[in-house]
């Protein structure tokens, strides 16, 4: 059977503090917004788009970000996207989210970062 990757690499600022939840079933779940920038060139003068992505944080992964992760924090963030959607008055929403596996605080304490994976919390210096 031949594999199949979905894996999304995000360098940006949180554009809010994490709102963490609870699943129906008591699983904490945390969402944020995370501002990407790009530029370009248009009409000769250099532009730059803001790009905004929902992030999901899971697990270890959530208790970390709800604990360390403040609007305006710089991250690295890897995961995998997925695509949903929901109803709203009659009306079919698409949805998008960053499932985060991975990420690094980039701009922790004294240079120190703090780097989560699914399975662990691991202390990282840049």
């Amino acid at each position: 059977m031949a594999r199949s990757i979905n894996r999304i690499i995000l360098v940006g600022n949180a554009g809010s503090d994490p709102d963490v939840r609870e699943t129906n079933n008591g699983t904490p779940v945390a969402h944020l917004s995370l501002a990407t920038d790009r530029f370009f060139r248009q009409n000769g003068e250099e532009q730059r788009k803001t790009d905004w992505h929902r992030l999901t944080f899971w697990g270890k992964a959530c208790d970390i970000a709800s604990r360390f992760v403040r609007r305006g924090s710089r991250l690295y963030v890897e995961g995998r996207v997925e695509y949903g959607s929901y109803e709203r008055d009659g009306v079919t929403i698409p949805t998008t989210d960053i499932i985060v596996q991975e990420f690094v605080l980039l701009d922790g304490a004294n240079g120190a970062s703090l780097a989560s994976t699914e399975e662990e919390e691991v202390p990282a210096l840049l």
